[in-house]
């Protein structure tokens, strides 16, 4: 469980502080990009999660909630009656509180022993959360996840991608795999990994999101080109998905759990 204590302990004493007058948490300062130039292709992003979850229903998992830091975020519960949070840090789940109100419920727990009912949810959502699990125990975290959903309900995973095409080329080169470095514990599985939860659910994976902040930041300039960089990122991610994933840092998996009936 120690991996546990020190992501929890990072978000509590850490990741949640929020600075200026627009609450910029520091999660966000570290992991993502906040220039101008890229607004518009991370706010696109995120909706992306949309495509994959129903528009209506009475609850929707957020499993490892955080504060709900983004607004688009929270277009993911508008059309829910309940919103469940779940989270490891009390702070993530007092911020997501305060933006939900009574149309969210709010549970410190872990991902790896849900306090749910088998079947209890119309749709989940987890967020740049499983790869922050020690690496034999993701597999526990994720069937939680499907057991807890109902039966052709679907979980989006917002994940991260181990053989994309800039760790391949720095494989060749004779460089070591960049993604595990940074203040808290992270291991992201190869994408062929996630066929073992075939045997509970229809597995499909999609693009969230090809460079991680730090590639864009450093890639791509603050400005008219960077922006338009960004709008030919989005249009490749949609019209050549397969090829987006395969080379992007970021995927979605999306989880639909199989009727046994």
């Amino acid at each position: 469980m120690a991996v546990e204590d020190d992501v929890r302990d990072f978000y509590d004493n850490r990741g949640w502080d929020a600075a200026g007058d627009e609450k910029v948490y520091a999660d966000a300062q570290l992991w993502e990009d906040l220039r101008p130039c890229a607004a518009e292709y991370v706010s696109a992003c995120r909706r992306k999660v949309l495509d994959h979850l129903p528009r209506s229903g009475d609850r929707i998992l957020d499993a490892g909630s955080g504060p709900i830091q983004y607004p688009e975020y929270l277009e993911y519960s508008a059309g829910f009656a309940k919103r469940v949070c779940v989270d490891l840090s009390e702070r993530a789940l007092a911020e997501a509180r305060n933006k939900l109100g009574d149309r969210g419920d709010f549970v410190r727990a872990s991902l790896l022993e849900l306090p749910f009912p088998a079947g209890h949810f119309d749709a989940a959502v987890s967020l740049h959360t499983i790869y922050h699990i020690e690496r034999d125990r993701q597999e526990t975290a994720v069937r939680e996840l499907i057991r807890v959903m109902k039966p052709g309900a679907s979980a989006v995973v917002v994940y991260a991608n181990p053989d994309r095409l800039a760790a391949r080329l720095k494989r060749l080169a004779g460089r070591s795999r960049d993604l595990g470095s940074g203040p808290i514990y992270f291991f992201a599985h190869p994408l062929s990994w996630w066929k073992r939860f075939s045997d509970e659910a229809a597995v499909e994976i999609a693009p969230w999101r090809t460079l991680n902040a730090n590639e864009s930041r450093r890639l791509i300039p603050d400005n008219a080109l960077g922006a338009g960089v960004f709008r030919a990122l989005l249009a490749f991610e949609r019209a050549a998905p397969g090829a987006a994933t395969w080379a992007g840092f970021y995927p979605m998996i999306i989880l639909t759990k199989r009727d046994r009936a």
